[in-house]
């Protein structure tokens, strides 16, 4: 018998255990982020109120709602962050997002701060934007009701 055969035949007989060995070891490594996956953002779809309370030098400001559909398969950040610019002007970047919460950073001219949204249910959630460390706006967000089309 040659040294081919041999080998082949030693590891047709282990071939079956290690693949199943294998295929446990990538199941197992890839099971904590089959429960988390950022991807799929936990917020129910439908009609959103959404109101923003600006702060100002420590104090409650102006308060703004809008309404805002989400759709199944959205981009939450269009629909959720984008209505929460403390000023025209700001910018979001550095973007991190889970099955619940969305966090990002936010640069306003000279002015830099950071914000995040946090889900408690799939129809609520409550968030804040800082910049230079001072709170500068919250947010609540309630689903109300299904998105009927495109125009909601």
């Amino acid at each position: 018998m040659t040294l081919f055969a041999r080998s082949a035949g030693y590891l047709g007989r282990w071939s079956n255990p290690i693949a199943a060995l294998m295929l446990m070891s990538a199941s197992s490594a890839l099971a904590p982020n089959a429960h988390a996956d950022p991807g799929d953002f936990q917020a129910m779809p439908g009609l959103w109120k959404i109101t923003l309370h600006t702060v100002k030098d420590g104090r409650a400001g102006t308060t703004t709602i809008k309404w805002k559909c989400l759709y199944d398969g959205a981009d939450p950040w269009t629909t959720f962050v984008d209505v929460m610019k403390p000023e025209a002007n700001c910018e979001r970047s550095g973007e991190r997002r889970t099955s619940t919460a969305l966090a990002w950073q936010v640069a306003c001219g000279a002015h830099a701060g950071n914000g995040h949204i946090a889900l408690d249910s799939p129809k609520h959630y409550t968030g804040d934007v800082a910049v230079d460390g001072h709170a500068a706006l919250h947010i609540e967000g309630q689903r109300y009701a299904a998105c009927t089309g495109p125009s909601d």
